[in-house]
């Protein structure tokens, strides 16, 4: 009988620590939606939100807070590739003559 309340209480101590570590998780992953909502709300430029998104969707970083550093770099360094295809647009040309 004494066997059986060791297992109960063993068992008991497991569902306790696995529904608190589920409960941290679930408030940690709360909590950084709402930091990224607030975030959002604050940025003048709806790019880099977009991009931030697209970037945490994808998987390619961790936190969105790397994706935001990223993406902000990214969007406000100029590009090294000269423009032929918007200059090629803007004199009327669609693209390569056929």
């Amino acid at each position: 009988m004494e066997i059986i309340y060791i297992g109960v209480g063993i068992f008991l101590v497991w569902l306790v620590r696995t529904l608190h570590k589920i409960r941290v998780r679930e408030q940690e992953e709360a909590d950084k939606k709402l930091a990224f909502s607030k975030w959002a709300e604050e940025q003048h430029d709806p790019h880099i939100v977009s991009t931030v998104q697209n970037f945490m969707r994808e998987g390619r970083f961790k936190t969105w807070e790397e994706a935001a550093s990223y993406a902000e770099q990214a969007l406000n360094t100029p590009s090294p590739e000269p423009r032929a295809h918007s200059r090629d647009l803007e004199r009327g040309s669609t693209g390569p003559a056929s």
